[in-house]
């Protein structure tokens, strides 16, 4: 790893294709390339294909926030030939692992930073005004667009008052007349782990995507706190189940540290649960990470 690299963090980034289709079929992971597919058989008359471009990544950004230098190696590593419908990111030390930034308050300062940088990025490249932080602020980590809660509280914009309802839907006719291709679904932030999903706003009006939860879990110091472990986040489109995980283990080469770390990931998988509500679709609520598709 050079010095740049060093100093940035690692960047790693992978495309996942899946093809989903009506019938319960296993699916497998070509490992060299990174696909997910379902095998074709012969298919019925009532059976339908449909293909989704997920670009996935995990960047540790070793506690530096997002200018600078950060913000042209994210465009970077977002400057892809062939557009992505997802792109699922996962960071590590957005914030430096300081005492009073592992037991204090959550601050979604960095969060909120790096989602409006991503989202700029991302829509920028097909030269259209990002007009999400104006319409629909994030003031959260623990953000979800699509999840919008009935409130009679009332927000102005451009002189104009809409509710939360009038405003999302006035941000989808937007996003119509001026182009923006890219939505943020759920971000969720735990001290240093970060994730933020995004999609294109014309497959949300195609596909239904629902479901949408996340989760952390903070298996670092004493094995509770959040200077280790991971956060995910869970959704279906089309019916499908969808899961993504970033995570940040214990490091080192001595003797014990992989087994620590096998042991963070137990605790993941064994505390990672996405609790149901009344809202959700009948046929597909996964409760666990091994419960998705």
């Amino acid at each position: 790893m050079d010095n740049k690299k060093a100093k940035t963090g690692s960047k790693f980034q992978k495309w996942f294709k899946f093809r989903k289709q009506k019938r319960k079929e296993p699916c497998h992971l070509n490992e060299s390339s990174g696909d997910i597919y379902v095998p074709s058989l012969q298919m019925d008359p009532c059976t339908s294909t449909q293909e989704l471009k997920i670009f996935v990544g995990t960047w540790n950004v070793a506690g530096r926030s997002p200018v600078g230098s950060l913000a042209v190696d994210l465009d970077e590593w977002l400057n892809l030939k062939e557009a992505a419908d997802m792109y699922v990111l996962g960071f590590q030390e957005i914030v430096p692992l300081k005492i009073r930034n592992v037991i204090g308050a959550e601050n979604p300062t960095e969060a909120t930073n790096w989602n409006q940088l991503i989202g700029k990025t991302l829509n920028n490249r097909f030269g259209c005004p990002w007009l999400t932080p104006m319409l629909n602020p994030i003031s959260s980590d623990n953000y979800q667009s699509v999840a919008i809660p009935d409130s009679k509280r009332r927000t102005s914009f451009s002189g104009s008052f809409w509710t939360p309802r009038e405003r999302s839907r006035k941000q989808i006719q937007l996003s119509q007349s001026t182009g923006i291709k890219y939505k943020l679904m759920a971000s969720k932030k735990m001290v240093g782990v970060f994730i933020s999903v995004w999609m294109k706003t014309e497959l949300l009006r195609k596909y239904s995507v629902a479901n949408v939860k996340n989760c952390s879990v903070a298996c670092g110091i004493m094995g509770y706190l959040g200077n280790k472990g991971s956060v995910s986040v869970s959704m279906t489109i089309e019916g499908t189940s969808f899961c993504f995980i970033a995570a940040h283990l214990a490091s080192g080469e001595k003797k014990g540290d992989e087994g620590q770390r096998n042991h963070q990931v137990s605790e993941i998988f064994r505390r990672t649960v996405f609790p149901g509500s009344s809202k959700d679709d009948d046929n597909r609520n996964p409760l666990t990470i091994l419960g998705h598709e």
